[in-house]
């Protein structure tokens, strides 16, 4: 018996988190009753109402009644039991077998690495000294990566619209220099004396 209500106690506690989070539950709830107490008188107080609240429509009533059955239609999962046949999820696994393997020796390579991780060299370096300053400190470097990628996009745009530049005033230059040499091919023909035949 006193297993069952330290279950339900439990139990009540995790609700309480739910139902409050992180504000302060005494102050909503003044002092008085234990809050689990005023918990449970809450939940039925609203269920109640509902129960006021549906009385009259039947329709709601049965929904109600069916949640559970709604709540396995609307479970991906479920949804696939029923279209997906045990040799076709087989045919599934076989197919990614590859996949799967490659994860698995990743994931023992890991497990092997671990120790090398958590040593005591790498824990006594100031970096990872404290979770909570390596975490800030990834995070600004991370920022810090974040802002050279966008710089570096930013460089290979402004270098792409110069050579873009770049190779125009070539094209035009070199057009104008064959303008140019024609016009003065054509200048030094006609400038050049015409031999007179006898």
């Amino acid at each position: 018996m006193a297993a069952t209500i330290d279950i339900l106690e439990k139990r009540v506690g995790n609700l309480e988190n739910l139902v409050f989070g992180s504000s302060d539950k005494d102050v909503e709830y003044p002092k008085g009753k234990p809050a689990n107490v005023k918990c449970v008188e809450s939940l039925h107080n609203v269920h109640s109402k509902m129960m006021v609240s549906v009385a009259g429509h039947k329709s709601i009533a049965e929904s109600f009644s069916k949640l559970g059955q709604i709540q396995n239609y609307l479970d991906p999962e479920y949804a696939d039991e029923l279209t997906i046949t045990q040799p076709a999820k087989l045919e599934m696994i076989l197919a990614e077998e590859d996949l799967i393997k490659q994860t698995a020796s990743s994931m023992e390579m890991l497990k092997n690495l671990e120790d090398v991780i958590s040593s005591e060299h790498i824990k006594g370096t100031p970096f990872f000294s404290s979770a909570a300053s390596s975490h800030q400190k990834m995070q600004a470097l991370s920022q810090v990566h974040l802002k050279q990628q966008d710089e570096a996009a930013r460089l290979t745009e402004n270098v792409s619209k110069l050579l873009s530049s770049y190779n125009s005033i070539i094209t035009l230059l070199s057009k104008q220099f064959v303008l140019w040499d024609k016009l003065v091919t054509e200048l030094e023909v006609k400038a050049k004396p015409v031999k007179k035949i006898e």
